[in-house]
């Protein structure tokens, strides 16, 4: 037999124990959601007697919901029919923001999808095209931070609609399914059960506080009204010795017992009987059961007698010889032979908790010497609400006191352990307050605690003049790049060795603290001289640039670090921690991996990008922005493919390039609105020449990433090229690559949807950041462009030309296009054609000119 013979049948082996494995594992999943829904609902009957407030309640619904479901972003609103407005009691969204207990008319909010779900009370899960369905048959109305999925329940009571709950995603790879509605629309009702609960608890305040007042009213009218008053208040009696045999009573035998007897002094009881279910609602027993006929009633199955009836309908019966015909008659009950004596009259009435039957209360009579009324009936089953309460009341008391007896049976065996748990609860004192001032990671100070230092030296520098101290802030480079690759457990363990290496270089009087993230502040204490802080910080640069090993691999990060050093008595600790935040983005804008120290310079630049972005926000796009072209080439043709839009900025008497604004601009948000007029403009272009019939290349326009972070920023480019009637594929979209290390997911959905809408895609800088072959792989790019920088280099780097080889012939085997930017010379063109690299531009080949006409100024696309 071959070897290749010998190893089919492990492998057999392999791939039927792997089946194996998966259906266990399917099978573990789908147990634990079972436990988990089953717990959740139990949690959810439970609130209405356990939460304080609305707002703890409803906080409580959501937690709980997000153990069943992704509700990061989740919201209950309740309709108020008589203001005929729509109250927003709790609101969660990541993109939204709504006061708690917000009133929105009905009016307005009826052409929404909630408003929808109120309107029709059935539950609707909504992906995008549901939504746009909706919308398109005029049913809704758009409002909002636009959603990927939508999932909304009716809050429904009997025949009403009271509200709704809803969760929805932003996010494609969260999705709701038919499973999820089911669910969410099963757990609505026990919320509306609690609800109803809390409600049913302040109606009985509210009934108790009526029939006080209705007591000292007929304390007015004594003479009048005595026997009213006598039997109201023989009822608040009986109902408070209910209440209070909670108390009073020894065990749940005498707690029947006594509600018995007091049950008695209402109406005729001697054959009484209290059924309740059983947890899995398959059987009913009897915990007390009183009759002169039939003996002890013992445990069943759920069947079709007069106590499953009261149980399925809900609400107290009057059963006589002739309903009870008429019951059996409709096959609404069954009476088998084992049946005895029938009573002439039965009431029973439901025993209700949070909107849910858990058993019956019932009294019967077997002759005419005592025949019940419907006053009676009105009666049982007034008293069986809270005879309810008091069985739930007793129930929780008698867990109570056996967690009690075992509490004190513990605290009598600990007597003698007093002072060592003494100890240790000092000792846990010290660990909270330590907890609270330092990270939970690393160990290290928190802000809190590098706060109150540094301003314990600030003021010891008021009072000491000579001494000398200073803070460098420390901001690790590449560090989201390894935490998205690797995974939080390996940037964890990344910062770390990062915090190690930190303390390394500090002394012992020096104080490392964790803001937060990937940044980190030291205080130098006593320092002789500022070259003190300045050594330091070339230490932690140094540690820095070592290799990183993490899961058996080495990678490399880096660190950019601002120093502030306290020149006077009159500083804040305020001033300095920011001068040194300001100091780290000054070492970090010049290249990273290097300190800058804080002086007036730096501060000038603050102000001045502060007077910048005031005007930049003030600055009006058609007379202060203008478009530039480069004509991009197919080196071997030598003919044009394509333009490149630059937007330049008219400010002060000159035009200033990109990189003079862009920067800001993408830092306060307004680049969103110049990247809309600069597509706005191009299209315009291409409208016009396509209107006189003249062809015209492909133009790129460099976007900001912005634009990918929400999908509400996709369609406003797709409705923009629309407006215009332009085919999408006479546009190109370039992403810088070093702005495309942050929330992969949604940047590659929207990409996704730009590709699939028909627009370019091109991968701008490539080679400047970290990460290139991923975006090669995972987006759909169909140009990477690679960075001028990286094309400097190829006249005197054999390595720089190895690499552009292989990058151009993974894209070819991709069908990847590849560009050169920045060809400034004919050795460099040449170069670049015996790599392979076909397309290209640079002031060689064609220099950056103003766009004036859309007719004249491409004429050399014609």
């Amino acid at each position: 037999m071959s070897k290749k013979q010998d190893s089919v049948y492990p492998a057999d082996n392999t791939l039927h124990l792997r089946k194996v494995i998966e259906r266990l594992k399917k099978l573990t999943v789908k147990y634990r959601q079972a436990e988990v829904v089953q717990k959740a609902l139990f949690r959810i009957s439970e609130l209405a007697a356990s939460v304080r407030n609305m707002s703890d309640f409803y906080s409580a619904v959501h937690a709980i919901i997000g153990e069943l479901m992704a509700a990061k972003n989740f919201y209950i609103c309740l309709y108020d029919q008589q203001r005929d407005w729509v109250n927003f009691v709790y609101f969660v969204d990541e993109y939204d923001e709504m006061d708690a207990f917000s009133h929105i008319p009905m009016e307005q909010l009826s052409r929404g999808i909630t408003g929808y779900v109120l309107r029709t009370g059935e539950p609707l899960l909504c992906t995008n095209e549901i939504f746009q369905d909706l919308i398109a048959r005029g049913e809704v109305e758009s409002y909002g931070a636009s959603h990927v999925y939508w999932l909304g329940v009716p809050l429904i009571s009997g025949d009403s609609v009271l509200g709704a709950m809803v969760v929805q995603s932003y996010d494609e790879q969260v999705r709701y399914d038919e499973n999820n509605k089911e669910l969410l629309t099963f757990v609505s009702q026990h919320v509306v059960n609690a609800l109803e609960r809390l409600k049913q608890r302040e109606m009985l305040q509210a009934e108790i506080e009526h029939q006080t007042a209705e007591l000292r009213h007929a304390n007015e009218s004594l003479m009048k009204e005595i026997t009213v008053r006598e039997k109201a208040e023989l009822q608040t009696s009986v109902l408070f010795a209910i209440s209070e045999l909670t108390n009073t009573s020894e065990d749940m035998h005498s707690f029947y017992a006594s509600l018995h007897a007091e049950i008695g002094k209402l109406l005729h009881a001697e054959n009484f009987y209290v059924a309740l279910q059983s947890e899995d609602r398959k059987y009913i027993y009897f915990p007390y059961h009183v009759d002169e006929v039939d003996g002890d009633a013992q445990r069943r199955r759920l069947s079709k007698g007069l106590t499953e009836y009261v149980i399925r309908q809900g609400k107290a019966c009057f059963i006589d010889d002739e309903k009870r015909t008429q019951l059996v008659r409709d096959g609404e009950i069954i009476l088998g032979s084992e049946h005895g004596r029938m009573a002439k009259q039965w009431l029973g009435s439901p025993l209700v908790l949070d909107g849910d039957v858990f058993g019956v209360l019932a009294v019967q009579s077997y002759d005419e010497e005592f025949l019940y009324q419907h006053d009676d009936l009105e009666l049982l089953n007034f008293v069986s609400q809270h005879v309810a309460v008091a069985i739930e009341r007793k129930r929780t008391a008698e867990e109570i006191t056996r967690v009690n007896v075992f509490l004190e049976k513990k605290v009598a065996e600990r007597t003698e352990e007093l002072v060592s748990e003494i100890e240790r609860r000092k000792k846990v004192e010290a660990k909270l307050f330590h907890d609270a001032h330092h990270d939970t990671l690393t160990g290290l100070p928190n802000r809190a605690l590098f706060s109150q230092r540094l301003q314990q030296a600030v003021s010891h520098k008021r009072r000491h003049p000579e001494h000398n101290f200073a803070v460098l802030f420390v901001d690790l480079d590449r560090f989201k790049n390894i935490n998205d690759t690797l995974g939080h457990s390996a940037g964890d363990q990344f910062l770390l060795e990062v915090s190690q290496r930190l303390h390394d270089c500090v002394r012992d009087n020096d104080m490392l603290a964790r803001l937060g993230g990937d940044e980190f502040v030291i205080l130098l204490d006593t320092i002789g001289h500022i070259e003190d802080a300045k050594e330091v910080a070339a230490r932690v640069i140094d540690k820095m640039r070592q290799p990183f090993v993490l899961d058996g691999n080495e990678h490399y990060s880096g660190a950019s670090i601002g120093i502030a050093e306290c020149q006077s008595e009159t500083d804040s600790a305020e001033r300095l921690l920011r001068d040194a935040d300001a100091a780290m983005y000054q070492a970090k804008n010049l290249g990273r991996g290097r300190f800058v120290l804080f002086d007036d310079s730096i501060h000038q630049g603050l102000v001045e990008s502060i007077h910048q972005e005031t005007a930049l926000r003030q600055a009006q796009f058609n007379q202060d922005f203008v478009l530039h072209h480069q004509p991009i080439y197919n080196l071997f043709e030598d003919t044009i493919v394509g333009y490149e839009a630059l937007v330049r900025w008219q400010r002060n008497g000159e035009e200033l390039a990109p990189e003079r604004f862009l920067d800001l601009a993408e830092r306060s948000g307004i680049v969103v609105e110049i990247d809309r007029w600069v597509l706005r403009r191009c299209c315009e272009y291409l409208l016009t020449r396509q209107e006189k019939q003249l062809s015209t290349p492909r133009l790129h326009i460099n976007l900001s990433i912005r634009h990918l972070l929400k999908s509400a920023n996709v369609r406003e480019l797709q409705l923009i090229i629309d407006e215009h009637g332009i085919d999408p594929k006479q546009l190109v979209f370039e992403f810088n690559e070093t702005s495309l290390l942050q929330d992969g997911r949604r940047l590659l959905s929207s990409m996704r949807h730009l590709s699939q809408f028909g627009v370019g895609l091109a991968l701008d800088d490539f080679g400047r950041g970290s990460g290139p072959l991923q975006f090669i792989y995972n987006y759909p790019f169909d140009i990477i462009k690679l960075d001028n920088q990286f094309i400097a280099q190829l006249t005197h780097s054999e390595r720089a030309q190895a690499m552009v080889r292989n990058v151009v012939q993974l894209c070819e085997e991709l069908k990847i296009d590849t560009y050169a930017e920045g060809i400034e010379s004919d050795q460099q063109r040449i170069l670049l054609e015996s790599l392979g690299v076909r397309l290209g531009q640079g002031n060689l080949l064609g220099e950056v000119r103003r766009l004036k006409s859309p007719i004249n100024d491409l004429s050399a696309c014609a």
